[in-house]
C-alpha cells in the first residue's frame, strides 16, 4: 500500500542540521508517509547521516552527482509514491503536527494545495519571528489565482516558497523545477497556483525556516544571481501573457519594481542586463492609476538609476518623520 504523503528532502552539505530535520519528520503525529532523502553530491558527512536511518522502512535514500536543489526536488518527484507531496529543506525542521494538520486541511476543503505559516529561527533552532499570510485570518480557502495575487503584495514569501505546503502530486505531472537556476521556487509558484483550482490555509506556524548566514539565499549577489532573477521575471511575464491580463500586469509591475530597487548594482551589470531598455519596453503597463506609481513609471522611463536614488532618499525622509 502506497503512503499518503511523500516528503522530499534535498540534501547537500548540511551535516550540522540534517539530523534535526530528519528527526522532525520521523516524529510526526501523522505516520503514513515516506521520506525521500535526495543526496545531491554532498562532500561532508551528510550521506552517512542519512544512512544511519536506513533501517526505517519509510525512508528512501537516493544519491546523485551535484545538480542543485531543483534537480534534487525533481528526482524526488520521480520517485514519490504518495498521493500528496511536501518539500522540506534539509537545514529546516517542522513541528510535530505539520503533516497532520496540512493533510486534514487539504482533505477537509478538497483543495490542490494546503499551506501554513512559518517560524523564522536561528541556526540553533530558536524561534524569533513568525511569518504570517498576506491573506486575512478569515480566509480559509481561495482559488489558486486569487492566492497568486496575494503573492505580489509585500511579504508574499509564504505563497512563493516550495516548502510550508503539501500538494496533490498530480500537480507536478506537467510542471517541473527549473534546474541550474537560483530562485526556482518563484519560477514554479506562478504555474502551480494558476493551475490549482482551490488552495487552503492553516493560519498557524508549523514550519521552521532556519536563517543561515552562509546559505545560498544569504550569499552576496553576482551576475548569475541577477540574470537568474531577471529570467524568472521573464518566465512569469511570458506565462501570463495571453492567459490573464491582471496577473500579466502584476508580473510586469513586480519586475519594474525590482529594477528600481537595485540600489547597489554597478553600471556595467545594469547595462549587461539591459535594465533601462527593459523598463522602457514595459513603460505604461501598470496595475493601478495611483499617482505615485505613475510618477515612478515616468521617472523610471527617463532614468532608472536616478529614480532609484530618489526613492531611497524619500524612504529615508519618511523614516525620519516616523
Amino acid at each position: 500500500m502506497n503512503p499518503r504523503i511523500s516528503v522530499i528532502v534535498p540534501v547537500y552539505n548540511v551535516q550540522n542540521y540534517l539530523e534535526r530535520c530528519i528527526e522532525s519528520v520521523l516524529n510526526q503525529t501523522f505516520k503514513n508517509f515516506e521520506l525521500i532523502l535526495v543526496n545531491d553530491g554532498s562532500t561532508d558527512n551528510s550521506l552517512n547521516i542519512c544512512k544511519r536511518y536506513k533501517k526505517d522502512n519509510r525512508i528512501k535514500i537516493i544519491s546523485q552527482k551535484n545538480k542543485g536543489l531543483s534537480a534534487a526536488r525533481n528526482k524526488g518527484l520521480e520517485l514519490a509514491q504518495g498521493e500528496y507531496v511536501s518539500f522540506i529543506d534539509s537545514d529546516d525542521f517542522v513541528e510535530k503536527d505539520y503533516l497532520k494538520l496540512l493533510f486534514e486541511n487539504i482533505n477537509k476543503y478538497s483543495t490542490d494545495i494546503a499551506m501554513c505559516e512559518y517560524f523564522l529561527t536561528n541556526e540553533k533552532g530558536k524561534k524569533y519571528s513568525i511569518v504570517r499570510f498576506n491573506e486575512p485570518k478569515t480566509i480559509l480557502v481561495l482559488s489558486g489565482r486569487e492566492t497568486l495575487k496575494y503573492s505580489y503584495e509585500k511579504n508574499g514569501t509564504s505563497n512563493i516558497v516550495a516548502w510550508n505546503k503539501i500538494y496533490k502530486k498530480t500537480m507536478f505531472n506537467n510542471i517541473k523545477y527549473k534546474e541550474g537556476s537560483y530562485f526556482e521556487d518563484d519560477q514554479i509558484a506562478g504555474q502551480l497556483f494558476y493551475t490549482a483550482k482551490r488552495v487552503s490555509f492553516v493560519h498557524q506556524p508549523l514550519y521552521n525556516y532556519v536563517q543561515r548566514s552562509n546559505s545560498i539565499m544569504h550569499s552576496s549577489w553576482n551576475l548569475k544571481k541577477y540574470k537568474d532573477s531577471q529570467s524568472i521575471f521573464y518566465d512569469k511575464i511570458k506565462f501570463f501573457k495571453g492567459k490573464d491580463l491582471e496577473l500579466y500586469k502584476l508580473s510586469i509591475q513586480q519586475y519594474k519594481h525590482w529594477i528600481i530597487e537595485l540600489n547597489n548594482i554597478d553600471t556595467s551589470t545594469m547595462k549587461l542586463l539591459n535594465l533601462q531598455k527593459d523598463y522602457r519596453h514595459y513603460f505604461g503597463i501598470m496595475t493601478s492609476d495611483n499617482p505615485r506609481l505613475i510618477l515612478e513609471d515616468i521617472l523610471g522611463f527617463i532614468n532608472i538609476r536616478m529614480t532609484s536614488k530618489l526613492k531611497k532618499i524619500v524612504k529615508q525622509l519618511l523614516h525620519l518623520q516616523d
